[in-house]
């Protein structure tokens, strides 16, 4: 593999320069000045709590107080800005039809959890990611690669897990005003705490802009602005009980409307939302040596469109979850965690669907043995999927410890991606038709991984990872006449991808910066050589904070490479690179003020065809955080 990987151009060299660029940012940390900073903890990698430095996995943490430093408004906006290998594509700002890209892998094939429940839609597959509150969310964990060992399905390209806020600590309440360009207006509430071992969270907002023409130039009619509208609550409640059970229950809510363009078609179409998401846990430790924990959750994701107020079509899609996992340390080295998982998912329409519900069963393991100087995790999962039949899927990692605070992870994992019912069945007509196609197999991957990670000090972090990730019957979108689609499978295809992330401090300035190097291509049929589109072959991100006791400032730079948006590789979209500057004050004790800039020298660019990125914004936000 180490020899495959090595081979293609201009990958083999970009290696030697990001190893290279990493042993000259470890010797110029050594300068900075030491920090100490706890470590973050990471429930997806394995499905058991760790320390971000003790997972094999590529792993993002982005925290609470990450999420308020920087000051975005969906999150959408964190994972533009957080992980190396994450794309983000949208239809425009705040509320537009968004996706991620993890690693070249397209949306439906990331796997996206909302306190552990998955929230990716049987229709589509997409995920509501771009209604989420983030200031509902205490921490956002990112894994990279694939997880279908421990998930199943949609786990291709990597996790996505969105926690909401608990309380801890004595009761406080956080009330927030803002706005700023395009008549945007923001107003949340937030109490949160913990008497008598119940600890409650508990927040609502409202989150309104006129918003901007999303459509380029030249597109007709198509020269309104798309306004767009969220009012959003949640909730989480959990409590220890004298018998030693913990229990939970976590609640989502927002509804609204995203108007937007029909790129040539229309000039006023409207989306009309509704979510509901409900988890509930239950968890005790058995013995000394075996834990359970029972998770259940259900999903509704309602959608109507609209064109001049008039509906054109809706959907509706439902899932029902219900897990068990169990904890067993067998011996002084040895943790196996093992489970149960089960989940339906229905859809309904007025399009015709030939099936609309299916139910996946699934058993899994690991084991995780820890040596003195390495660890090895070993997993396997069986899905019995009521359409496809049964899928066998399994991952082996093992980190080395190297001198200098290094170590060495080397991994092997396998995944799949069931065709969601709108690639199966769903035959649609009007402004942008589809055609179901019963034939569609499941599409399955091999992923091969090296990793180098490291430490200086208490100072900073850094990783190198090198992987390729080769898929059979890879399922995509193809456009067989005008603005009519139908999902396909691509016999082979493979994505080699090279990433460089890099955090630490330097004379009080906080700095994180990640670059990723992709070359996805499809390895068969017509297009064989051709990269697969959508998908930007460079990403690089760099964060800067500097605290200056009741005064911060900051910025995030963003830069993707030209991506192709067709098959055939002969229509492309520019690179592009923007910076959004931000800044905070304390009036008080309990009262800061927040500045935002977002893309401050006006880059006029499109993530999407026929759609412009969000031009320059100026926003202030007021937040008052007493305690009770």
């Amino acid at each position: 593999m180490d020899k495959q990987i090595m081979s293609f151009n201009p990958s083999a060299n970009f290696i030697r320069t990001g190893l290279s660029l990493a042993v000259a940012v470890m010797s110029y940390s050594a300068t900075a000045q030491e920090v100490h900073k706890l470590e973050k903890v990471i429930v997806t990698a394995t499905r058991t709590a760790q320390t971000v430095d003790e997972t094999l996995a590529p792993v993002t943490v982005i925290d609470r107080e990450e999420i308020e430093r920087m000051q975005t408004v969906t999150v959408v906006e964190l994972l533009n800005q957080a992980a190396p290998g994450v794309q983000v594509t949208s239809n425009g700002g705040p509320g537009s039809n968004s996706g991620v890209y993890i690693r070249g892998t397209k949306t439906a094939q990331t796997l996206v959890l909302l306190n552990g429940q998955k929230i990716n839609t049987a229709n589509s597959g997409s995920a509501p990611l771009e209604f989420i509150d983030p200031g509902q969310v205490e921490r956002i964990e990112i894994v990279r690669g694939p997880r279908s060992s421990l998930y199943g399905a949609d786990a291709v390209g990597g996790v996505i897990n969105i926690i909401s806020r608990k309380g801890s600590g004595a009761p406080k309440v956080s009330v927030k005003a803002g706005g700023g360009s395009r008549k945007t207006g923001e107003y949340a509430i937030n109490i949160g705490g913990e008497r008598n071992d119940v600890r409650f969270n508990l927040g609502g907002r409202l989150l309104e802009t006129q918003g901007y023409d999303r459509t380029t130039e030249g597109q007709g009619t198509n020269q309104d602005d798309d306004a767009y509208r969220n009012k959003s609550l949640s909730g989480t409640l959990s409590k220890d009980f004298d018998n030693g059970i913990e229990g939970g229950v976590n609640f989502t809510y927002f509804t609204g409307k995203s108007e937007y363009d029909g790129y040539g078609i229309s000039d006023h179409l409207e989306s009309q939302f509704t979510e509901r998401m409900v988890s509930t846990y239950l968890s005790k430790n058995i013995t000394d040596v075996w834990s359970a924990r029972i998770e259940g959750g259900f999903v509704k994701d309602e959608r109507k469109e609209l064109d001049h107020g008039v509906k054109k079509n809706f959907a509706e899609n439902k899932n029902y979850s219900l897990s068990w996992l169990n904890d067993v340390v067998w011996a002084d080295n040895q943790l196996l965690t093992a489970g149960i998982d089960y989940s339906k998912d229905r859809v309904a329409s007025d399009a015709t669907y030939v099936v609309d519900d299916r139910d996946n069963k699934a058993v899994f393991a690991q084991n995780q043995t820890f040596f003195a100087g390495s660890d090895l995790q070993l997993s396997g999962r069986y899905d019995d999927n009521e359409a496809f039949g049964g899928q066998w899927t399994g991952g082996a990692s093992w980190g080395f410890a190297l001198p200098e605070q290094m170590r060495l992870i080397a991994s092997y994992s396998t995944a799949f991606r069931a065709p969601t019912f709108g690639d199966m069945y769903r035959e649609s007509l009007g402004f942008y038709s589809s055609i179901p196609n019963l034939n569609l197999k499941a599409e399955h991957s091999k992923n091969a991984e090296l990793a180098l990670t490291g430490q200086v000090g208490n100072v900073g972090t850094w990783s190198f990872n090198v992987y390729q990730n080769s898929m059979d019957d890879m399922l995509s979108s193809v456009e067989v006449r005008p603005r009519t689609y139908q999902t396909i499978n691509i016999d082979k295809a493979r994505i080699r991808g090279v990433e460089f992330e890099f955090s630490t401090q330097i004379k009080n300035i906080n700095v994180s910066t990640n670059f990723t190097y992709l070359d996805p291509e499809n390895r068969s049929g017509k297009n064989k050589g051709k990269k697969l589109h959508y998908r930007a072959q460079k990403l690089a991100a760099l964060n800067l904070d500097r605290d200056f006791g009741r005064w911060a400032i900051g910025g995030t730079l963003k830069a993707q490479g030209k991506i192709w948006t067709n098959p055939e590789n002969t229509k492309q979209i520019p690179g592009y690179g923007t910076f959004d500057l931000r800044a905070m004050v304390k009036l008080s004790t309990d009262t800061k003020m927040q500045f935002k800039v977002n893309n401050l020298f006006d880059k006029k660019y499109e993530p999407v065809t026929g759609y412009q990125g969000e031009p320059r914004g100026v926003f202030a936000t007021i937040i008052w955080s007493p305690e009770i």
